[in-house]
C-alpha cells in the first residue's frame, strides 16, 4: 500500500514537472486599437503595438489584411514596413506604432465593416508564422455640409439692407 502511494506522488510530480514544459504559452503580443471611423473619399491609420514577452528574438516579417466590405474599401500595409523593427529580442515592444492605412472611396456606402490583420513572423526572417491576430472595424461616414439656418440669413440680409437705406439717408442729407 505504502508502495503504491510513493509511485502516485513520484508519478504526479512528475506530470507536474512536464505539464509547463508541455504547455507553451506564445511570448509574443499584438494590442491595437478595435474601430475607427472614415469620411466618405477619406483614410484612416489603424496603430497597434506587438510585444516579444519570450525568450528568443522574434522576426516580424509581414502583416495579412482581410478587410470585407465594397471594392471601393481598400488598405495599405505599407506603414507596417516602415515603423516596426525588422526583430524584437526579448522583452522588447514596437511602441504603438501606424500599422496600415484604409481608404474609404467616395462610392463607399457609409456603414460599418470589418476586417482582421495578423502579424507574420518567427525565428528567422523566413518565417511567416501568426504571431498574433487581431479583429477590427471602420466605420465609414457620409460627408456633412454645413446648411445655413434661415434663419441666420434673414438676420445678415436685414442687417446690410438697414446699412444701404442709412448710407442713402446720409447722402441725402448732405446733398
Amino acid at each position: 500500500m505504502r508502495t503504491k502511494q510513493v509511485l502516485l506522488t513520484i508519478a504526479s510530480l512528475a506530470l507536474l514537472a512536464l505539464v509547463p514544459a508541455l504547455v507553451k504559452a506564445d511570448p509574443v503580443t499584438v494590442t491595437s486599437d478595435p474601430s475607427h471611423s472614415v469620411l466618405q473619399g477619406g483614410s484612416v491609420s489603424f496603430f497597434a503595438t506587438v510585444s516579444n514577452g519570450g525568450d528568443p528574438t522574434v522576426f516580424l516579417n509581414a502583416i495579412s489584411i482581410t478587410l470585407t466590405g465594397p471594392g471601393g474599401l481598400t488598405y495599405d500595409e505599407t506603414p507596417f514596413y516602415l515603423n516596426t523593427p525588422l526583430f524584437l529580442n526579448a522583452g522588447e515592444t514596437t511602441g504603438l506604432v501606424s500599422f496600415f492605412d484604409v481608404f474609404a472611396d467616395l462610392t463607399v456606402t457609409p456603414g460599418i465593416y470589418s476586417g482582421s490583420f495578423a502579424v507574420l513572423g518567427g525565428v528567422d526572417n523566413g518565417a511567416f508564422d501568426e504571431l498574433g491576430v487581431k479583429e477590427f472595424r471602420v466605420e465609414v461616414l457620409a460627408p456633412t455640409t454645413p446648411t445655413p439656418e434661415p434663419a441666420s440669413m434673414l438676420l445678415l440680409g436685414t442687417g446690410l439692407g438697414g446699412a444701404v437705406l442709412a448710407r442713402r439717408r446720409r447722402k441725402q442729407k448732405s446733398a
